[in-house]
């Protein structure tokens, strides 16, 4: 692995496009193989394929208005036509109100852009705020 400008690139060029709010945009960054999938941040967020994603981001994101900024702690690697990355972007509501999370992702290269093959986002929580008691028995 080594570091990679391309792959960050291709992950700020993500960012952008989730933000425009276009789901032919949005699809285009994903990739068409494989293995794509997404991990919310909430028990039970996510996506398995693609189309999903895709149609989830078309009824839910952009009509939310939701937006994706990253930070400036974005890092990406590569090997060959795989990257990934790892960032602290965060999800922004139209009333400024946000969410941070922490991210790592897949990508793929495809046709000369990189595409998004797995997300998965999370939010930091304490250990001891995110620990279940034992169930008695």
């Amino acid at each position: 692995m080594q570091e990679s400008a391309a792959v960050c690139d291709g992950m700020r060029d993500f960012y952008r496009t989730f933000s425009a709010h276009d789901p032919e945009q949005f699809g285009a960054l994903i990739s068409s193989g494989p293995g794509v999938s997404a991990i919310g941040s909430a028990p039970g967020e996510g996506h398995d394929n693609r189309n999903d994603w895709i149609d989830a981001y078309a009824k839910e994101i952009t009509q939310a208005g939701i937006t994706l900024e990253g930070d400036t702690t974005l890092q990406g690697w590569s090997n060959g036509a795989v990257g990934f990355v790892v960032d602290e972007p965060r999800f922004v509501l139209p009333d400024g109100s946000f969410l941070p999370t922490r991210l790592t992702g897949v990508l793929q290269r495809e046709d000369d852009t990189w595409k998004v093959v797995h997300l998965h986002f999370s939010v930091g929580v304490a250990d001891e705020d995110a620990f279940q008691p034992a169930k008695s028995t």
